[in-house]
């Protein structure tokens, strides 16, 4: 059967060498596609044992998005369909090497030089011509249990900023990468990049820019005081403006901002980047060959899907979504992971439709599978104009949605009631009305079972369908929640107000021929990005807890912080100290004192630090908390808790070695030998430890020296001994 699959394969892959790649059917550009990308990153995929192509089929710039799969990892690969990568991202399985827990806390291997020269010679291969990066500063992996050194940048265009990022991820032991995405401006801006030539002067241009500047002069309150004031200078607020580099023009961009929100663009300047990114089909008989019969098994989970024609008839049979006014403009598939109980995989197509209504774009889109046509879900963009009646009253909408759901989704239906709805009479330029039905239970909706349903008010069609229902859900008493305006004073406190930047639209020209596919898809813009306040967080959380008040967040989020000192100038052991705080290892103070006696809590508030735990004596329960994490990974035994006791220096040795899993080794007797002048001042129960820590360079180890093990550590020497043992 592979056989036959495989010679009708190559039949297809000669038919489509007479015609374009976008004309090809859908599993002959997935081939293509896939044996480009493998000669552009030199990849051996022969070991996966799974191949997936999915498509964004857009008209401007087709994206596919390949993954393989096998027993050792994984690859997945964004390409668009001239094969410019844009995505790249390789999980390699690993044996777990510490399973129990224990401690064993290491600095990353390698080094950040030698993985940016990878990261360097990965974009020689990916970037295109006119194309060079900026690196950002390096990052500092600012934890320990690192694998990966992270590189960040700007890719420049010509030499210029064209707001375009790219991050990169190498493995520290072998320089591989594991990560790469950028961004690009295929598809985003319209007609070609322009070259970096400039016939302005930049003193000319400042000269032009300085009459935009406006500031007053006012008293302000001095920095941390409370009643001084002094006179300062403030900006005025006014629009942003740039010049043009070839006129010496002085352009408004707040003023297109705003006519751009009225539909009046006038000339945005635009400049953007090559639209038409298809490929040449590949000679049959090379692209055959490029194939692993892994990827030949990805390809055929696209055998039994509609094209474009056969899907937009089983769509439009669903009449009641009233698309005998639209153009069907583009078809994406997306393959699931799974297969069925009759072993299909099942492939999803999503078809984007749009008209023209007067000078706006309406858009209607449908997601169904990609065999049979049946009608997953539906939604729609549109804009009133005017003169467009809507003629479809409220009360006929919800009869209309509601028997479209008894139609869809009986049994569910039932389980609802009417959650929220929105009517388009009372909106200016609403074109539909929307209706949204929640399960309800205890007396409360859970928003999580929902269905919604959009009814067209010019003509009564459905415009919007979303089934989004789990009935194994449980509910849990409703008792003792705190009020609304709680929750959402609580939610507030969140967020921060940030500067950033805000996408903001630019007409797109519908005259040009390579835009034209735009109209039908509904598109009447593309965007640029201006400076804007928003509220933004770091964190992840999902919301506030309704019993407690307090925000509820994943369990990966950490917190942030910060470990520094400022009593450190000309101390031995700065270099030590400094570099363990990179890594959040140490103490959370202004001050480390480095020659404070080494108390127990003090070294175990070190060591579990490494392990992502600050100790904050101020915060209830955290000393028991502490000690408890401490016996779990063998520091110390809990009849051994003497929070305040003074350490000696081969006592610190002890413990740090228990911890690192060495005590039944430290504990074997007659076979250790220090070569410490004071080897015999060493305590017998101690005495393998500091012979261990002597071989491992924990200690000073040169022949001749002395342990002083019976004197009390202190805080800088127990950090130099952590250091040296994570150095290891």
């Amino acid at each position: 059967m592979k056989k036959l699959i495989s010679l009708l394969l190559v039949l297809t892959l000669l038919f489509a060498l007479a015609v374009p790649a976008a004309a090809a059917d859908t599993d002959t550009r997935l081939a293509t596609v896939t044996a480009q990308v493998k000669k552009t990153l030199e990849l051996d995929t022969e070991d996966y044992t799974e191949f997936y192509g999915n498509l964004e089929d857009n008209p401007l710039a087709p994206v596919w998005y390949l993954d393989w799969y096998g027993e050792d990892g994984t690859l997945s690969v964004t390409v668009t369909e001239s094969g410019k990568v844009l995505n790249y991202y390789r999980s390699v399985s690993t044996a777990v090497t510490n399973s129990s827990g224990q401690f064993a806390p290491r600095f990353p291997a390698g080094s950040q030089e030698s993985a940016k020269a990878a990261a360097e010679a990965f974009l020689d291969k990916v970037l295109t011509k006119g194309e060079t990066v900026v690196w950002d500063e390096d990052t500092n992996p600012g934890r320990l249990g690192v694998t990966r050194y992270r590189f960040y940048g700007e890719i420049l265009v010509n030499g210029l900023s064209a707001g375009l990022t790219v991050s990169i991820a190498v493995n520290c032991e072998d320089n591989a990468i594991i990560s790469f995405n950028r961004d690009d401006l295929s598809g985003q801006v319209m007609g070609t990049i322009p070259s970096a030539r400039a016939t302005v002067a930049q003193q000319k241009a400042a000269e032009a820019l300085r009459t935009t500047l406006a500031m007053r002069l006012e008293y302000v309150l001095a920095e941390g005081s409370e009643t001084q004031a002094i006179l300062r200078y403030l900006p005025e607020g006014g629009d942003e403006y740039y010049v043009d580099a070839r006129t010496g023009e002085l352009v408004n961009l707040s003023e297109l901002y705003r006519n751009a929100a009225q539909g009046e663009f006038g000339d945005m300047g635009m400049v953007g980047g090559t639209t038409n990114d298809t490929a040449a089909s590949a000679p049959a008989e090379k692209l055959e060959s490029a194939l692993s019969p892994t990827e030949k098994e990805g390809i055929e989970k696209l055998e039994g899907v509609l094209k474009k024609e056969a899907l937009d008839k089983k769509v439009r049979a669903y009449t009641a979504l009233g698309l005998d006014s639209y153009t069907l403009a583009t078809v994406n598939y997306s393959v699931g992971r799974e297969a069925d109980e009759n072993g299909v995989t099942p492939v999803t197509a999503t078809l984007r439709y749009g008209r023209q209504v007067g000078e706006h774009s309406w858009r209607r889109t449908a997601t169904v599978d990609a065999r049979t046509g049946e009608l997953l879900s539906l939604y729609s963009s549109a804009y009133l104009p005017e003169g467009t009646q809507r003629t479809v009253e409220f009360a006929t909408a919800q009869a209309t949605a509601e028997n479209f759901l008894m139609t869809m989704k009986p049994e569910q239906f039932g389980k609802t009631v009417l959650h929220n709805s929105t009517n388009a009479m009372e909106q200016e330029y609403a074109v539909s009305h929307s209706f949204t039905y929640a399960q309800q239970e205890n007396g409360y909706l859970y928003e999580g079972n929902t269905l919604r349903v959009g009814v067209d008010a010019t003509d009564g069609s459905i415009s919007a369908y979303t089934d989004n229902f789990n009935d194994a859900v449980t509910f849990e008493s409703p008792e003792g929640i705190i009020d609304c305006e709680a929750a959402i004073d609580a939610w507030l406190n969140t967020y921060e107000v940030q500067l950033r930047y805000v996408l903001v639209p630019a007409a797109i020209d519908f005259s040009k021929p390579e835009y034209a596919p735009l109209a039908g898809l509904g598109r009447s813009y593309l965007y640029k990005a201006v400076v804007g306040y928003k509220l933004e967080r770091e964190d992840y959380l999902y919301g506030i807890d309704a019993k407690t008040g307090e925000a509820a967040m994943p369990a990966w989020v950490s917190q942030s912080n910060d470990v520094s000192y400022n009593d450190l100038a000309g101390h031995w052991a700065k270099e030590q100290i400094e570099k363990l705080a990179q890594y959040d290892v140490g103490y959370v103070e202004e001050a480390f004192r480095p020659e404070k006696q080494l108390t127990q809590l003090d070294l175990i508030a070190l060591l579990m630090s490494t392990q992502g735990y600050l100790y904050r004596a101020e915060e209830e329960g955290s000393t028991d908390y502490l000690y408890q994490r401490a016996y779990a990974l063998g520091m110390l035994k809990e009849d051994e808790r003497s929070e305040d006791s003074v350490l000696t220096r081969a006592q610190t040795v002890k413990v740090i070695l228990d911890a690192a899993g060495y005590t039944d080794v430290a504990q074997l007797n007659g076979i250790f030998r220090t070569g410490f002048a004071d080897d015999g001042d060493i305590p017998a129960p101690y005495y393998g430890y500091s012979a261990l820590a002597q071989g491992l360079g924990i200690v000073g180890g040169v022949p001749g020296t002395r342990f002083q093990p019976n004197t009390a550590a202190t805080r800088a020497e127990a950090a130099v001994m952590l250091y040296n043992l994570m150095s290891r």
